[in-house]
């Protein structure tokens, strides 16, 4: 392979994580790219939402090849780890490069999907290299709601498409589930606390939490959906619970890590509710105690607060979150292992006006979609909740008769010496929009390792960057 295509990689890719850049905050991020590559010469513009399209000539001699399009998503998912001071919309992402792998210092990496970017930004740069015409797509928006759905399609004219937005290096992605994002709100009602009750807040934290698509089928915790179940036994054990706080998680697709409630309870009620709370510890343990090795669950006395929920309303959203659709809906019947459907309860937050809860349901099967969406407005309805279905991701359903999957397979064998997994996803992938747009576009994701997507404990492997590259150059000179 090209002896610097690492380094450049690696190069690009610390200058893009120095832009703060999360979801629906392309802005700067989008600005930095068309002046990059308006440095270099090469066509570029934006569509009306964003996106970058930035367009190489073929290398000489392959001009007549058919085009190729590189894809990825500017966008990152940006979380702290408890206690971590950061603010997305202008603090940089500290990458450390330990020489095996790329981490971030206290919060999510964002190699998801900016080492695709800058693996783009590679392949744009290096004129040394042998394709035929080349279109980089680089998009906005991809991690909470799927924009590209909104990109013209005269932008996706081309043969092939590889995107650079996949986490397993020597598997490859040739289909992928749609989405739907949900939000469920109901008017917060206050009621004054009694002034003799205690307060007592309750805090989960140190959960794994993860990509809500391809970590859900791995049995983590969901912090929302436990401290409702706390909260629950207590309930059925006749306290009187009044929620002055509940709020938790940090985006509707990634699994709740966190999560925290301010109760009022009763002065006498106190030792009651703690001897619950231990009780339901023990039970957490047994059901997650081999995964959630990391968890800490707090109990502890607070300023007494003097406004809690009406009765009826905090009751409604506990039993919301004990109700609502989960975790795994169903398990493909055809492909071992693969999830057919799901729905995440991902972001809680109360304020003085509204209660809000963020979800997102998953599914490669529109039966199965139905099946959750149904079940999410019955329940939200039964509770009164309203549910807003929100933004679609469409699903990108497998190619029979692919030339772009058999040929990646061959130069992985011959790179790597090694087979690649050609599997499916139940995460949701841009190449849906596009297939919708352009259903003859032969496509494939790949891209390097990365662990812990979407969570302070993100890391990107960095070997598996290089083979990536090594792996792109080879099919763009045998497309050409």
């Amino acid at each position: 392979m090209k002896t610097n295509a690492l380094d450049i990689t690696l190069k690009e890719f610390i200058a893009i994580a120095a832009i703060p850049r999360p979801s629906h905050h392309e802005e700067r991020i989008g600005a930095y790219l068309v002046e990059w590559a308006k440095k270099r010469g090469l066509a570029v513009e934006q569509d009306v939402i964003g996106d970058v399209i930035i367009d190489k000539p073929a290398a000489s001699g392959h001009e007549n090849a058919p085009r190729v399009i590189i894809q990825a998503h500017m966008d990152m998912v940006c979380v702290a780890a408890e206690g971590v001071a950061f603010d997305p919309l202008n603090d940089p992402i500290k990458v450390v490069n330990d020489g095996k792998t790329l981490w971030a210092q206290g919060t999510s990496l964002g190699a998801d999907d900016g080492i695709g970017v800058a693996l783009a930004l590679y392949l744009l740069e290096d004129d040394t290299l042998v394709h035929g015409p080349l279109r980089v797509i680089l998009t906005v928006n991809e991690e909470d709601g799927m924009s590209s759905i909104a990109m013209p399609e005269k932008y996706l004219d081309g043969a092939y498409l590889i995107n650079l937005d996949w986490e397993w290096l020597g598997s490859l992605c040739n289909s992928a589930a749609g989405g739907d994002f949900l939000s469920f709100t109901r008017k917060a009602e206050w009621t004054d606390a009694n002034a003799k009750d205690c307060a007592l807040k309750i805090v989960l934290k140190g959960l794994q939490g993860g990509h809500s698509g391809v970590s859900i089928n791995m049995g983590r915790a969901n912090a929302l959906v436990c401290i409702a179940t706390a909260l629950s036994r207590l309930i059925e054990a006749g306290v009187p619970v009044g929620i002055a706080d509940f709020c938790g998680g940090q985006a509707k697709n990634a699994i709740p890590a966190q999560a925290e409630a301010t109760i009022m309870i009763p002065a006498e009620k106190e030792r009651q509710v703690r001897e619950l709370l231990g009780t339901y510890e023990k039970d957490f343990v047994t059901a997650f105690g081999d995964i959630e090795t990391g968890y800490t669950l707090t109990i502890s006395s607070e300023k007494s607060s003097a406004k809690v929920l009406r009765q009826e309303i905090g009751r409604s959203l506990v039993a919301l979150l004990n109700t609502l659709p989960n975790n795994i809906n169903t398990m493909s019947p055809f492909v071992k292992t693969l999830t057919e459907s799901s729905q995440n309860l991902g972001f809680l937050k109360i304020d003085e006006k509204t209660i809000t809860l963020e979800a997102m349901e998953r599914s490669c099967v529109a039966y199965r979609a139905e099946e959750l969406l149904r079940a999410s407005r019955l329940v939200a309805e039964a509770m009164g909740f309203t549910c807003v279905h929100e933004d679609h991701v469409p699903a990108w359903a497998v190619n029979p008769h692919s030339k772009l999957v058999p040929l990646a397979c061959e130069v992985y064998a011959e790179v790597t010496g090694d087979k690649m997994v050609v599997e499916p996803v139940h995460g949701g992938l841009e190449c849906g929009a596009f297939f919708e747009k352009n259903p003859h576009l032969d496509m494939i994701a790949i891209g390097p390792s990365l662990t812990d997507v979407h969570s302070p404990n993100e890391a990107c492997d960095i070997e598996s960057v290089r083979v990536t590259a090594e792996l792109v150059i080879e099919i763009l000179e045998r497309l050409a």
